[in-house]
């Protein structure tokens, strides 16, 4: 059994780099070889900046040297996880930024940040279809429980509608900042060796809502941005092949009975 201590920190030497995707958007993303896809951060430029998950621990200094570029560190108002995970939110540092305040789900609040040690407590929680004006843009807030965790939001920007869908549209390996082609079948691929989801029902219902409001581009967390013409394809892939937990976790078989 190898020894883990909190003295490991996932990608630390991680090329960062950054992209202005769309409208003041900009995609701060690293490749990391041991899982083989990116990992994938948001800035949100608007009168109170927003930067969409903190990548984890290890990637923070490089990520945070990219979001000064566009910005100064203390001008960022929030920053917000879309679910409880390490990827999402270890580079917390962020909210030493004077003034940055954390957004989570209602149930990220309830179940992880108010009952862990050492978790900073205060925040803002979102239940679904809540709304924060940063500025020029609102964010709304989806709840998406099971896609992949139970406490799992997504966020739409409704002015531009850009759609931050997190873990879900996930396409491995190290691509271009923003997809035009149709790589669904390796999502699928992927998360039937990853077991990230324990039934096709909930990803399947929210990607049904997702589809209806018809985002213009798509920010998955790994991976490459979707463009809108190829959306589709990656939610028709979701309707018809099964990708669901089979007794495989990260590669790993467990075994039956």
């Amino acid at each position: 059994m190898p020894e883990v201590s909190k003295e490991y920190r996932v990608a630390k030497d991680t090329p960062v780099s950054i992209s202005e995707i769309k409208d003041g958007i900009y995609r701060i993303s690293g490749f990391v070889k041991e899982f083989g896809i990116t990992f994938n951060q948001f800035l949100v430029d608007d009168e109170k900046p927003t930067l969409i998950h903190t990548g984890p621990i290890g990637m923070y200094e490089r990520i945070e040297e990219k979001v000064k570029e566009v910005m100064p560190l203390d001008k960022l108002s929030y920053v917000a996880f879309l679910h409880f995970e390490s990827d999402e939110w270890g580079g917390m540092d962020f909210l030493k930024s004077p003034g940055v305040k954390l957004l989570c789900s209602d149930l990220s609040s309830k179940l992880n940040l108010v009952g862990w040690n050492g978790v900073p407590v205060d925040h803002i929680s979102f239940w679904d279809n809540e709304t924060l004006k940063t500025g020029r843009r609102t964010l709304r807030f989806l709840m998406t429980p099971h896609v992949h965790h139970w406490d799992s939001m997504m966020v739409f920007e409704d002015t531009t509608k850009s759609l931050f869908p997190s873990d879900l549209f996930i396409q491995p390996g190290e691509n271009r900042p923003v997809a035009s082609d149709d790589l669904s079948e390796s999502m699928i691929k992927l998360y039937r060796g990853a077991g990230i989801f324990a039934s096709e029902n909930p990803v399947r219902q929210t990607a049904k809502r997702l589809a209806k409001l018809e985002p213009e581009m798509v920010f998955p967390m790994h991976g490459s941005c979707i463009e809108k013409g190829v959306f589709p394809k990656y939610v028709d892939a979701l309707m018809k092949n099964e990708f669901a937990y089979s007794g495989v976790l990260l590669g790993q078989k467990l075994e039956a009975g």
